[in-house]
């Protein structure tokens, strides 16, 4: 006789675990793409803008996969006039206020964050961001092999597509 009322919420277990065990599979499978076609210097707010929406994304337990493309391939250009290994990214620093403000959203301290782009990039890689570069965008603006940051893995049209496809979630920049 005990088990009569106990069985509706046997039943009512068995049946709403699996739905919330998908629910939250699916929040944990939502993918970002951060299609960056154009230049992040130090130069734009542009450039802060997208590490935010990525720490975001972080935050939120989203996986995130950067995409550089188009005049975006140019922030990823290693040297200057007289060569060097440093990008545009590497150039620009985070201000303090903008590092205080990532630390908040990736949960660490703020001496944990970067002080510039580029390491920042570097940092978020380490933390699962999937970064990747056009190839034929590298090309069409005469950026060779060793002249861009590593960080990014170049991918052909295929494999762009691929990505573009997988993502739940799109932002232009």
């Amino acid at each position: 006789m005990i088990l009569r009322p106990i069985l509706p919420v046997v039943i009512l277990v068995i049946f709403l675990a699996p739905a919330a065990a998908a629910a939250e599979e699916k929040a944990s499978a939502t993918v970002l793409l951060v299609h960056v076609t154009t230049p992040l210097d130090g130069d734009t707010d542009r450039t802060a803008l997208v590490f935010r929406i990525v720490a975001g994304a972080l935050k939120k337990g989203q996986r995130v996969v950067l995409l550089f493309d188009a005049e975006g391939v140019s922030s990823l250009r290693m040297g200057r006039w007289f060569g060097g290994h440093s990008t545009p990214l590497d150039r620009a620093a985070i201000a303090g206020q903008e590092r205080r403000d990532l630390a908040a959203l990736l949960g660490t301290s703020v001496d944990g964050i970067p002080d510039i782009y580029g390491s920042l990039l570097h940092f978020l890689k380490g933390r699962g961001v999937s970064v990747y570069v056009n190839k034929r965008a590298l090309e069409l603006h005469g950026i060779g092999a060793d002249h861009y940051d590593h960080a990014a893995e170049p991918v052909d049209e295929e494999k762009a597509l691929d990505l573009l496809g997988r993502a739940n979630a799109y932002l232009s920049y």
